[in-house]
């Protein structure tokens, strides 16, 4: 333990503890001087080494991996441009023979060139793309893609090398290129018109034994390298852990509880700074492990009541956010809730839910004449005639700014239309006792309720219900009406 913090320890029963942690401290430095290192296998020193012959190798199949991908774009270039002039010398070859319809003179040309190993097939077409001769190394070498008709050939892309898949021939570079007229026919040099067309299929076959060949030396190289990195790593790794290791017992040991645990200090490099560091932190703990006891029982004590306040804070919270500050009624946020609630309730035990729509009509009129506070008392006076006319069971809400709605659980539309009729006069008896002067307001009803499965969904039922109050404000206002979604009728 380092003087600053002994020197705070003032009362005899520090001094004693102490004294026990100095021969504490002795006893362990020489224990964990003479304890052996087990090797282990999960440990930094086997994951290091692994690490880094992984590293090694890693870098050796992707160099290799860039290798090959370079190589076998360089062949398929230099395929592309064998395959072009070869096509170019064809085309030369055989271009009198095309002009005047010598098959056998083309055929022999196929026949003479299809002797390389690399080339596919050798097809010679007129203008048309009608084959005039063809020849193919084995059948289904020319692939199906190519033909456009029994007798004709596509001669398209023209002088364009492309890459081609056949399902027997395997990949191949595909080119046409034209046939023109030869001079001495034509006699205008600069003037030879297209007479045909040669096209030519050239395979991978040499290319790809020599990009396999270098595939199996790369993969060769790789072993090979990290075999060698094995053995190398972990003697270079066992240096720099072994220390790691005798401070990790420590730790261990430290965690366990023996808080007097010390590791030695004789290194002057950056372990050995660790190693005092370690041990300052384990006198240091002795002194925090005291007060953190008496900090836990304190700690504890105002956790529970500060749990206690937070839940009792929570719940008010929660009944304040889903009311309406004006009204009292429940905000449109519950109402979403409890609508899919007790839609689900409905569907599972087959009972009827009724949604009523409620719009109080002319609030606008109200506040242009006689002002918003008058149309907010307006607004308290429906919320208290709703309240006043609906069970305990059901909720009233309010949906919008002169908007309310009902959920009406268990309750069967003859039901709902009755306590419709209770809420429109009741509303209209305190319109009459408490604001004569906000005579012209009146209530629009929609009514709608799930019989039969039917709506299916939620929101389909409130839909219902909106159309409902539509059709009640569309009918003149001051009215209850029913859509009865069974019957896709309204009463």
């Amino acid at each position: 333990m380092d003087r600053p913090c002994l020197n705070r320890l003032r009362t005899p029963g520090a001094k004693r503890l102490t004294d026990a942690m100095g021969v504490q401290k002795r006893m362990k430095v020489r224990a964990l001087k003479g304890q052996p290192i087990q090797a282990n296998f999960f440990g930094l020193q086997v994951r290091t080494t692994v690490l880094l012959a992984g590293v090694v190798l890693v870098a050796t199949a992707l160099t290799g991996e860039t290798s090959v991908r370079l190589s076998e774009q360089i062949v398929q270039d230099r395929t592309s441009r064998q395959a072009s002039d070869l096509a170019r010398a064809l085309a030369t070859a055989g271009s009198r023979a095309v002009q005047r319809d010598d098959r056998a003179r083309l055929l022999g040309i196929a026949q003479d060139v299809i002797s390389n190993d690399d080339v596919a097939y050798i097809i010679f077409t007129d203008l048309s793309g009608r084959w005039l001769a063809c020849n193919q190394r084995g059948a289904g070498a020319i692939d199906p893609s190519l033909f456009r008709d029994q007798e004709h050939f596509s001669v398209e892309p023209i002088n364009c090398p492309r890459l081609i898949e056949n399902e027997k021939a395997g990949p191949c570079i595909d080119v046409v290129y034209p046939v023109v007229a030869a001079d001495e026919i034509v006699g205008a040099p600069g003037l030879r018109p297209t007479v045909g067309f040669v096209r030519l299929g050239l395979t991978f076959k040499a290319a790809q034994r020599a990009v396999s060949s270098m595939k199996r030396n790369i993969i060769g190289l790789s072993m090979g390298i990290a075999l060698l990195m094995v053995p190398l790593s972990y003697q270079i790794v066992r240096r720099l852990v072994l220390p790691l290791n005798k401070m990790a017992r420590a730790a261990a040991a430290l965690a366990s509880g023996e808080l007097s645990t010390q590791v030695p200090e004789d290194r002057a490099d950056e372990i050995g700074d660790l190693a005092r560091a370690f041990n300052k932190m384990a006198d240091q703990l002795i002194i925090s492990h005291h007060q953190l006891t008496e900090q836990s029982r304190e700690l504890e004590r105002r956790v529970t009541d500060r749990t206690r306040k937070l839940q009792e804070a929570n719940q008010l919270l929660s009944e304040l956010a889903s009311r309406d500050s004006l009204t009292g009624l429940y905000n449109r946020r519950h109402f979403n809730e409890v609508l899919g609630q007790l839609f689900a309730e409905s569907t599972r035990y087959q009972s009827d839910l009724t949604c009523m729509m409620i719009d109080l009509d002319n609030l606008k009129c109200v506040n242009d004449t006689l002002g918003h506070q008058t149309g907010d008392r307006l607004i308290s006076l429906t919320a208290k005639a709703i309240a006043a006319s609906v069970r305990e069971s059901d909720v009233a809400v309010r949906y919008g700014g002169d908007e309310f709605a009902v959920l009406l659980p268990r309750t069967m539309p003859d039901d709902a239309r009755r306590s419709a009729e209770r809420l429109l006069t009741r509303f209209r008896e305190d319109v009459a006792r408490d604001m004569p002067e906000a005579s012209v307001a009146s209530l629009s009803i929609g009514l709608a309720s799930r019989e039969k499965d039917q709506p299916a969904t939620a929101q389909s039922l409130l839909h219902l219900a909106d159309e409902a109050l539509y059709l009640a404000k569309a009918g003149g206002k001051d009215r209850i009406t029913v859509v009865r979604p069974a019957e896709g009728l309204c009463a």
